[in-house]
Protein backbone atom coordinates (compact mmCIF):
# COMPACT_ATOMS: atom_id res chain seq x y z
CA UNK A 1 0.00 0.00 0.00
CA UNK A 2 1.30 3.18 -1.44
CA UNK A 3 -0.39 6.90 0.13
CA UNK A 4 0.62 10.27 -0.76
CA UNK A 5 -0.04 12.49 1.95
CA UNK A 6 0.08 16.25 2.97
CA UNK A 7 2.16 17.71 5.89
CA UNK A 8 -0.20 19.77 7.96
CA UNK A 9 0.49 22.05 10.67
CA UNK A 10 0.22 21.20 14.14
CA UNK A 11 0.87 23.90 16.58
CA UNK A 12 4.40 24.37 15.93
CA UNK A 13 4.61 20.96 14.45
CA UNK A 14 4.00 19.28 11.50
CA UNK A 15 1.73 16.18 10.72
CA UNK A 16 0.29 13.43 8.90
CA UNK A 17 -3.12 12.46 9.48
CA UNK A 18 -3.30 8.46 8.71
CA UNK A 19 -6.29 6.89 7.66
CA UNK A 20 -8.24 4.15 9.12
CA UNK A 21 -7.45 1.73 6.28
CA UNK A 22 -3.68 1.70 6.81
CA UNK A 23 -4.16 1.45 10.90
CA UNK A 24 -6.49 -1.79 10.08
CA UNK A 25 -3.40 -2.88 7.68
CA UNK A 26 -0.51 -2.59 10.08
CA UNK A 27 -2.73 -3.17 13.40
CA UNK A 28 -2.23 -0.06 15.12
CA UNK A 29 -5.10 1.78 17.23
CA UNK A 30 -4.96 5.48 18.35
CA UNK A 31 -3.00 4.83 21.35
CA UNK A 32 -0.86 2.63 19.52
CA UNK A 33 3.47 3.70 19.97
CA UNK A 34 5.35 3.91 17.23
CA UNK A 35 8.81 4.18 16.70
CA UNK A 36 9.96 7.33 13.99
CA UNK A 37 13.08 7.00 12.39
CA UNK A 38 15.02 8.34 9.69
CA UNK A 39 17.21 6.13 7.31
CA UNK A 40 18.52 7.46 4.02
CA UNK A 41 16.55 10.40 3.82
CA UNK A 42 13.55 8.25 4.64
CA UNK A 43 11.01 8.64 7.70
CA UNK A 44 10.39 5.18 8.72
CA UNK A 45 7.52 4.40 11.01
CA UNK A 46 7.41 1.11 13.08
CA UNK A 47 4.65 0.21 15.10
CA UNK A 48 6.11 -1.05 18.79
CA UNK A 49 5.44 -3.51 21.54
CA UNK A 50 4.66 -1.58 24.01
CA UNK A 51 6.30 -3.94 26.64
CA UNK A 52 9.30 -3.99 24.66
CA UNK A 53 9.53 -0.41 25.14
CA UNK A 54 9.16 0.01 28.89
CA UNK A 55 12.07 -2.81 28.91
CA UNK A 56 13.96 -0.45 26.87
CA UNK A 57 13.33 2.98 28.64
CA UNK A 58 13.84 1.38 32.04
CA UNK A 59 17.22 -0.25 30.69
CA UNK A 60 18.49 3.32 29.56
CA UNK A 61 16.99 4.59 32.99
CA UNK A 62 19.91 2.16 34.42
CA UNK A 63 22.82 2.82 31.87
CA UNK A 64 22.09 6.70 32.44
CA UNK A 65 21.82 6.73 36.29
CA UNK A 66 24.61 3.70 36.65
CA UNK A 67 27.18 5.14 34.11
CA UNK A 68 29.80 5.86 36.32
CA UNK A 69 29.67 2.23 38.09
CA UNK A 70 29.65 0.87 34.72
CA UNK A 71 32.42 2.58 33.53
CA UNK A 72 34.45 1.66 36.74
CA UNK A 73 33.81 -1.93 36.23
CA UNK A 74 34.78 -1.92 32.55
CA UNK A 75 38.11 -1.24 33.70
Amino acid sequence: MTLIKKLSKIGNSYGIILPTELLEVTGLSKDSEIEISVKENKIILTPTNLKDHKVMKTFMTVLRDFDDTFKKLAK
